[in-house]
Order: structure tokens, then sequence, then C-alpha cells
């Protein structure tokens, strides 16, 4: 989840039931991201990943992807709305939370994980959900591992990094974190693994770099979401969805770049709702004729 490493460094304030939302946390004894019944590890390129799975082997199965400075519990109240009906497929991403760590970090290497993960559990194509830097890596998977991806949601993801995509005053904060990172690093303090965190960093000022005409070889149909109050520029987003061949487009009103958390009722309502449901793209002008044919 972008700028989770930057907001004054609270990123477990950001995930904890103490956080404030406005429907209140999603309530739960499971332990997600700390499950040693539904936990397990896959060796990935000298490194390792670690992964939880949710509900009945039988049903379709539905990939969740954290953003930046998250784990598997940032998604709790995705798993437990999908888990009932879907085989909910849950992951640290590399360098988070169990997940082995890499002196390097890229969204192509994340993206590789997931399919990993997908061979390793023989699940040969899911529905796939991710939220910010997830969003990002759904985008990939879709490129890259088309026959993985069934339908995607891609919540809040950015092309490319810098001030055409990221509003100014997140990459200010960014900016002073990173500062505050290496001053960390610097006089030896051992309060936080600073040295993850700056990978994580700089994984978002440099990343990613996704191409226009990337989006426009996605087969699978795309629900693109944003909020009304959004860290990735409205103008962005909509780029994002207009050179995706199926898409949709949903924007949150009166939420912000957590709705996944903040606004989890409506967030889960509208991705079920889009895997549910056959892809259809009905426009105002096919509409407009037919109220015209039938006067």
């Amino acid at each position: 989840m972008r700028c989770l490493s930057v907001a004054v460094g609270l990123i477990g304030l950001l995930f904890s039931p103490l956080a404030g939302s406005a429907q209140g946390p999603c309530d739960s004894s499971i332990p997600f991201g700390d499950n040693p019944e539904n936990g397990r590890f896959v060796a990935v390129d000298n490194s390792e990943v670690y992964y939880e799975t949710y509900g009945d082997p039988d049903h379709p199965p539905l990939v969740l992807i954290h953003g930046n400075g998250g784990s598997i519990g940032s998604m709790r109240c995705q798993i437990i709305h999908f888990m009932e009906n879907y085989l909910v497929v849950v992951a640290d991403n590399r360098t988070h939370g169990k997940s082995g760590g890499s002196e390097h970090l890229t969204y192509d290497q994340i993206t590789a994980d997931y399919a990993a993960v997908l061979d390793h559990l023989g699940v040969d194509t899911a529905h796939v959900l991710g939220q910010s830097d997830g969003g990002i890596v759904g985008l990939l998977l879709a490129i890259h591992y088309p026959d993985k991806v069934t339908k995607l949601v891609a919540a809040v993801p950015n092309l490319w990094p810098g001030k055409s995509a990221i509003a100014g005053w997140e990459l200010e904060l960014s900016k002073d974190y990173r500062a505050r990172i290496d001053s960390m690093i610097a006089i030896g303090d051992t309060s936080r693994d600073w040295e993850n965190e700056k990978l994580h960093m700089n994984l978002m000022v440099n990343e990613p770099h996704i191409l226009l005409t990337d989006l426009e070889t996605i087969v699978s149909p795309v629900l693109v979401m944003t909020s009304d109050d959004d860290i990735i520029k409205p103008r962005h987003i909509l780029e994002i969805y207009e050179h995706i061949p199926n898409a949709h487009l949903f924007v949150m009103p009166g939420a912000t770049h957590f709705m996944l958390r903040d606004e989890h009722e409506l967030f889960n309502y509208m991705s079920d709702r889009f895997f549910r449901e056959p892809f259809e793209r009905p426009t105002s002008r096919e509409v407009l004729l037919r109220m015209i044919g039938a006067e």
C-alpha cells in the first residue's frame, strides 16, 4: 500500500484494530498472517514466500495481494468476506511479513513470486484482487501471465513513479521519510528493520515502469477502482482504465487510498459483483439508440 511506509512511519497503526475507520475494523479471531494451520512456505528464486489459504479447495480460487509495507493481515477484511465462496490465496509479498528477503526488490520479482505460488498450489487460473502496489502486481500478472488471471480488480495502481501519477504531498512525505530511514541506518538504530523499509521505499521511488501499450495487451476483464481523494491522481487512474480493452471503472465517493479497510463493505461488494457477473461493457450510445428506437 503506497505511503504505508511513509505516513509518519505508523505502518502498524494503519492496520491495527485501533486504527480509525468509517465502518470500524473487521472483527476476527483468526490470526491472519500468523496462522500455522493455514500457512505454508514455498521456495522461489533463492528466497521463500509465505502464503495462507482459506476456504473450500473446490471453490473458485481468488488471489489477494497487499500493498507496500503491508502483509497478509492487511487483507483481513477481504479474507473474511471472500473465504466463504472462494479458495482465498493470500501471501506476504517478498521482504514483507514472513516472506524471505532480497538484496533488490522489483515488482516483476514479486509478480513472479505469485505465479510460483499458484504453480505450487496447482492453480492454473484465478481471480486476482490487488490494492495499491498489489494493484500494480495484479496488472503485471495480467500482462506477463495472462493465462493465470481470469478477472482482475486493480485498486489504485500506478504505472510509473513521479508527479504525473502520484500526489505531490505524498512525494514530499516519501522524501522526508527516506531521509529518516537513512538517518536511522546511519546511527545503527534497531527499533525497526530500516534496511527492509529502505527497499520498500526505493521500490516506490524507482518503479514501476508499465507502458500504456502493455495495458492494451491485457485480455482478462479488469475492474479499476479508485477513491475520490486518493494518493494516485485521478487522471492517471482514468488513463489506466482507458487503455485496458475490457475494463470497468469504479470511483468510491467519500473514500481514500485505504478504502479496502475503511470502506471494506462497499469495496468487497463491488469486487464480488465484478467477479460473479459476466463481463459486459454497455455504452451510453447503445442505450440512447434503443431509447430513440423505442419511441
